[in-house]
């Protein structure tokens, strides 16, 4: 068991202390207005408390729009389709694979969510009351307004949480992390310990993804991030881009100082230490007040390191005694000259940001929306599959009579199979989660229901139970991460749902059990569903979010190969995008892929894995944008300034062809990973850089052999991330993993 310090959070504390008010007082005003279902207002509470106070303010905002627009279309529906049940069945049903649709692919996904819920619960109630529709839709919006106000009055009032302080806090806490990790690679260099190069930790490899996160509350927090939204993501694109550049560069470090080829002496180390520490200094500074500076300012900082390296430049130490040392002393010269940039640009977007600007549009990343194709290929399975979930509920309650209340099984399916849509992972170990609190929830509040609340006497003493009650499960619904929580959010949604409080409270052991057996039967079918048609174990969809993950960077490569497209940039931006997206997938999927039954297959190794995913993606993502600048670091006659080499193609063509290695022992587990196409690329690499570097100390070099000899440290790290990528991967029994579905 592990301490009760560790399951100590007090910001869970105070979440939970809101949700609870929040859905007491919920309860409070439906039943004080005597509105029909009155659990809706509490239930929309509970969805709709959020750390921020913004986000919450959006979520619910959403909530009232699907939630109206669900009740106008079920009107019209109605108006002309109430004579055919079959025929409204079916346009209910097609609703509701439209909405889960849209769910996956519109910045409205909640509104979309509620849209399909609020059709359910109307129709269902009007098919048997067509003459209340109307009435239904009007209480049902009621419900859902008097939800979002209590959750934004309580978030106001009790202790209100902003994004935006949140995200400033853990920039600087970024950037505190890479100016260490710069100055240990400085002294480590300075020292000699070549064998102890230090690799950035996990959470700096992480602190981008986390920081986008982060925005996205932000943003609706605040109008000034809301309008500078694109500036902060320059912002932590420029924090990827330096990350990226010293990886890169410590590539470069590691053979001059490792390799058969070694040549550092004790001024390159001086220097190259000297370099370091002034980068630390400077990007220290990014975020600091300009009048605190006792000393230098980043800017002096910069210059400092600039000298360095032009006294690396200019005084290696000795004459190298080969030409691949020569190509080596200015592909690291070149790499710290790029990391030196970077930094430069990275106090950019802070300089804007902190003068209340937005960056040049030149500046800011290009928005690029997903191919149709791709956009469909990830939301229609679960449409179909709610669509699906919705007409067999429908039709077990009409022929069958099953459950007792069908519009309650209707409305379950809809929400496991949302849940399971809203998330960025489509694992239906979160429907199942939610399940299994559904049923502790149900057998949790059967004594609160039967023993405890005929006791009471008056809202007061109600609302003491309650809050007695609810206030440990929110508790853990808040303090625990995604996926493991939903079990709580199924037990809280059963203990608002089966308390069953009405204006004119009564106690019916059968009602309780038939609408026990509603909500599970719901859960069954949306479950039973997402298993046969979307379901698969989550060590399966850590398996596939590879492959896709594997297949992206393979067109990746191919399609970035020419560097002088016209959309170049554009396509690497969509690349981008769509590669975190799959990488934020792999995170969500590893914490759930440890199983006991496979111990070969430890959290170790899987969380090794996925450091060298995300490793090998920054050092993709360095690469192309190095590759990106080809212009201006060769000048406006490109074509001729730059050396006419192969390199690149081939290393990129020995990274194809690992990656198709890759991907067939994710398809085959029997099989070894090759890494003969890297290997065999290494002797041409050595001999295309001696001669590139033979040209650049001829008579009159062309600008651009600087810039290939650079860019190959670029390409040294990527093979090196993907050797580190394969092992971890072989660490895998992957054959272990491979159990029957059913």
């Amino acid at each position: 068991m592990p301490p009760i310090a560790s399951t100590w959070h007090p910001a869970a504390a105070l979440n939970a202390l809101k949700t609870t008010l929040g859905v007491i007082v919920a309860w409070g005003m439906v039943l004080w207005q005597q509105l029909p279902d009155p659990f809706l207002a509490p239930v929309a509470v509970l969805f709709l408390q959020t750390p921020y106070l913004g986000a919450s303010l959006r979520k619910g905002l959403m909530r009232v729009l699907g939630t109206l627009a669900g009740a106008l279309l079920v009107l019209v529906l109605l108006a002309y389709l109430i004579q055919d049940r079959w025929a409204l069945i079916g346009a209910l049903s097609v609703v509701v694979g439209v909405s889960v649709y849209m769910i996956r692919n519109s910045r409205y996904g909640y509104a979309w969510f509620m849209l399909a819920i609020t059709a359910a619960i109307i129709a269902g109630d009007a098919s048997m009351e067509p003459s209340l529709a109307f009435a239904k839709a009007v209480s049902r919006s009621t419900e859902a307004v008097i939800g979002i106000l209590v959750v934004l009055v309580i978030n106001g009032l009790l202790w209100p949480r902003t994004g935006g302080a949140i995200y400033d806090r853990t920039y600087r806490d970024a950037l505190a992390a890479l100016a260490e990790q710069m100055r240990r690679l400085g002294e480590a260099v300075s020292a000699g310990a070549d064998g102890h190069l230090p690799q950035p930790p996990k959470t700096l490899r992480g602190a981008p993804v986390q920081l986008r996160e982060i925005l996205a509350a932000a943003a609706l927090d605040s109008g000034g991030f809301r309008r500078l939204q694109r500036t902060y993501e320059a912002q932590i694109d420029g924090l990827a881009a330096v990350l990226g550049s010293l990886m890169a560069f410590g590539e470069n470090l590691r053979l001059a100082a490792e390799g058969e080829r070694a040549f550092l002496s004790a001024p390159h180390r001086t220097a190259l230490g000297s370099a370091l520490r002034d980068l630390a200094a400077a990007v220290e500074g990014i975020e600091q007040d300009p009048g605190a500076f006792a000393g230098r300012t980043p800017a002096d900082a910069l210059t400092a390191a600039r000298k360095c390296l032009g006294r690396l430049s200019a005084d290696p130490g000795r004459e190298p005694a080969a030409v691949a040392e020569s190509a080596l002393l200015h592909a690291t010269v070149f790499a710290l000259k790029v990391l030196i940039t970077r930094v430069d640009g990275l106090a950019d977007a802070s300089v804007a940001l902190a003068a209340g600007r937005a960056l040049p549009v030149t500046a800011l990343a290009a928005e690029v929306r997903q191919p149709l194709g791709e956009r469909t290929a990830r939301a229609l399975p679960n449409a179909l599959v709610a669509a699906a979930g919705f007409w067999l509920m429908a039709l077990l309650w009409v022929e069958l009579q099953w459950p007792p209340f069908g519009v309650i099984g209707l409305t379950m399916v809809i929400v496991v199979i949302g849940v399971e849509t809203l998330a960025n992972v489509p694992v239906h170990r979160r429907a199942r989660r939610l399940a299994i609190g559904g049923v502790a929830g149900a057998l949790l509040t059967a004594p609160v229901y039967f023993a405890v609340m005929p006791q009471l006497d008056g809202f007061l003493a109600l609302s003491l139970v309650l809050f007695i009650f609810y206030y440990p499960i929110l508790y853990f619904f808040h303090a625990l991460p995604p996926p493991r929580n939903l079990f709580f959010l199924g037990a809280a949604l059963m203990a608002i749902l089966m308390v069953q409080l009405e204006p004119s409270q009564t106690y019916s052991a059968t009602g309780y059990l038939g609408l026990s057996l509603s909500i599970l039967t719901g859960f069954i079918v949306g479950i039973t569903l997402l298993a046969i048609f979307g379901g698969g174990s989550p060590q399966e969809h850590l398996r596939r979010t590879l492959k896709n993950l594997l297949g992206t960077l393979d067109r990746a490569l191919g399609d970035l190969a020419d560097r002088n497209r016209p959309d170049f940039a554009g396509t690497l931006v969509r690349y981008e995008q769509r590669l975190r997206a799959e990488l934020q997938s792999l995170a969500e999927i590893v914490p759930m892929a440890y199983a006991a039954h496979t111990p070969a297959n430890d959290r170790e190794r899987i969380d090794a894995l996925l450091d060298a995913v995300e490793t090998l993606l920054i050092r993709l993502g360095a690469l192309q944008r190095a590759r990106a600048r080809w212009r201006e670091e060769c000048g406006a006659d490109r074509e001729n300034n730059c050396p006419r080499t192969d390199f690149g193609r081939h290393w990129r063509e020995a990274f194809q062809a690992t990656l198709r290695e890759l991907l067939c022992k994710l398809d085959q587990p029997g099989s070894r990973v090759s890494l003969a196409a890297l290997d065999a690329n290494r002797d041409f690499a050595l001999s295309e850089v001696a001669r590139v570097d033979a040209l650049r100390r001829g008579g009159d070099p062309p600008p651009g052999a600087s810039y290939i000899l650079g860019i190959a440290g670029h390409y040294i790290g990527v093979a090196r991330g993907l050797r580190t990528f394969a092992e971890a991967l072989e660490a895998i029994d992957w054959a272990a993993w491979r159990l029957p579905r059913f």
